[in-house]
């Protein structure tokens, strides 16, 4: 290789590697929102109003930017970009920021404009609360948070086209950037109205404002951070209606295939806080926050990453018609994927009681139940990500699509009935059991969908990998979960300890008994970690 190809091969890893470690600050960033609202706000009235009015914006923020971004905007401009054709990008990137723009707005309005009635739908009868200053105080941060749905659609945008010129720090900040101004908004709120949480009728309008106003702040800086590196592309933005012939059709095709699976997603979320919020009462809605951030960290931090990186190699294998090589770079990652998600979700299972009594004030064992019941489901998200992957890369979306879509469909009819039958205090456990129930139904779906498409091949080992999880998973909470509970209690730092040390010795004695049951997958899942040192030692 020569010293100038060295060197670009040496810059392209350090960019990459600056990326990864910035995507990953991000998520750590937006799960660190979390633990800072749990201290500063917590399970409380006031946190009921907040996470329930804030839901709505989250979930149309997880449909624009995870959904239209990654399967319309940038497959759409990356290629015209690629090829220098200047024009059809400004014109294409120029009709997605009208139609944004014409959409999103009177949607935010439309928001603004139902907000009692969609806040009384979302909230049922609020037990536990004073009912009317639920419901008031409900309705005011709706109306302060209707905004972010415009900043959202406009981050989509410019993020697609930034990625498209393979631009990717900005994009990657962006979150990293809005989570530390949320953050913010959270301490500085403790002064001003900390001490009315649970009087809606006491709290300050200053105080409110500091929450409602800093979290749309912190949407707004997803949109401002991004929208200097793009105006310095120098692109010409003209409002226009019209497509570039041909895009217009692809954009319609690209979000029909896509955004079905993740709509019924958001759509199950949405319905879990309103299922918390009538089954649970007062603060269960921020309970079931803190466990889906929970339950959803080590899918965005192990599984995400692995079902990334084997995408393209999957996509090159396919295009050379490879078989063999596609089956490996499938069954090999799913087997990794497995094993580390699996560790994970045991070690949450077993420090679920200390973990809970680090986030929930009220009811530490109502979360507890709650972290236990979705631990078992981290696999099955993780595999679903990885194996929807594998037939998106072969052009087999419809059945990936169909599996994800069935998996919500199942976890929203579970929960519906699960909450229905159980006591008050475990009403978040129920929505854990059927989203382990229908994710792991979901995997076993997409499992299906890969052995019809591509062979038993692409599967190999997958059921010693699944006994050593099982294995190692009961074992490793059986270790864990005792000394969770002898350590438990004492404040917030106490249980952070108790946490880490039942959590670690979890973790051990499954990789001790998943080592012996399956040992080429766990070899495979320690070869995943070491490759990540790996690589951020040889990018230094």
């Amino acid at each position: 290789m020569s010293r100038i190809a060295a060197g670009v091969t040496h810059g392209v890893g350090r960019a990459a590697l600056l990326i990864a470690v910035v995507t990953v600050g991000a998520r750590v960033a937006g799960f660190g929102r979390t633990v800072v609202f749990s201290q500063t706000v917590g399970d409380t009235c006031l946190g009921t109003a907040y996470i329930t009015a804030n839901q709505l914006p989250a979930v149309l923020f997880e449909i624009v930017i995870g959904g239209a971004l990654t399967a319309v905007v940038v497959p759409v401009l990356a290629a015209a970009a690629e090829r220098g054709e200047r024009e059809g990008v400004e014109r294409t990137a120029s009709a997605l920021l009208t139609w944004v723009l014409l959409l999103s707005v009177p949607l935010a309005g439309l928001i603004a404009l139902a907000a009692p009635h969609l806040m009384a739908l979302m909230l049922g009868p609020g037990a536990g609360c004073d009912p009317r200053a639920l419901a008031e105080l409900s309705v005011r941060m709706l109306l302060v948070f209707a905004p972010q749905v415009v900043f959202y659609g406009l981050a989509a945008v410019l993020y697609g086209v930034l990625q498209s010129h393979r631009a990717y720090l900005s994009p990657a900040v962006a979150p990293l950037v809005s989570s530390v101004v949320v953050i913010c908004s959270y301490l500085l709120f403790v002064p001003l109205g900390g001490a009315h949480r649970d009087d809606p009728d006491g709290l300050s309008a200053g105080a409110e404002l500091v929450l409602s106003l800093g979290t749309t702040a912190g949407v707004l800086a997803l949109f401002l951070t991004v929208l200097g590196p793009a105006v310095r592309l120098g692109l010409r933005w003209r409002p226009r209606l019209a497509f570039p012939p041909g895009v217009g059709r692809r954009v319609r095709s690209l979000a029909a295939a896509s955004l079905v699976p993740l709509i019924a997603m958001q759509a199950c979320l949405l319905l879990s806080v309103a299922l918390a919020n009538r089954g649970g009462g007062a603060g269960a809605s921020v309970l079931y926050s803190y466990a889906w951030a929970l339950f959803t960290l080590p899918y965005g931090v192990i599984a995400v990453p692995i079902a990334t990186s084997a995408f393209t190699a999957l996509a090159v294998a396919h295009a050379d018609r490879d078989r063999g090589a596609y089956a490996e770079l499938v069954a090999g990652p799913a087997r990794a994927a497995a094993v580390l998600t699996a560790a994970v979700g045991t070690a949450l299972a077993a420090a679920a009681l200390p973990v809970a009594e680090v986030f929930a004030r009220q009811d530490p064992a109502a979360l507890a139940r709650a972290l236990a019941a979705y631990a078992p489901g981290v696999v099955g998200f993780g595999l679903v990500a990885l194996y929807s992957r594998a037939l998106y890369a072969s052009h087999h979306g419809r059945p990936a699509a169909a599996a994800q879509t069935a998996g919500w469909l199942l976890v929203m009819a579970g929960s519906v009935v699960s909450v229905a039958l159980v006591p008050r205090g475990w009403a978040i456990a129920a929505l854990g059991w059927s989203t382990t129930l229908g994710l792991t139904c979901a995997a076993l779906a997409c499992a299906a969908a890969v052995r019809r498409v591509h062979g038993a091949p692409a599967l190999a080992g997958a059921g010693r990998t699944a006994a050593a999880v099982a294995a190692g998973g009961v074992l490793g909470w059986a270790a864990g979960r005792p000394v969770a509970g002898a350590l438990a209690g004492g404040g917030v730092w106490p249980s952070v300890g108790a946490a880490l040390v039942s959590g670690a010795l979890a973790v051990v004695v499954f990789a001790l008994v998943a080592a012996a049951v399956d040992r080429s997958a766990a070899r495979a899942a320690l070869d995943r970690v070491r490759s990540v040192f790996e690589r951020r030692r040889g990018s230094r």
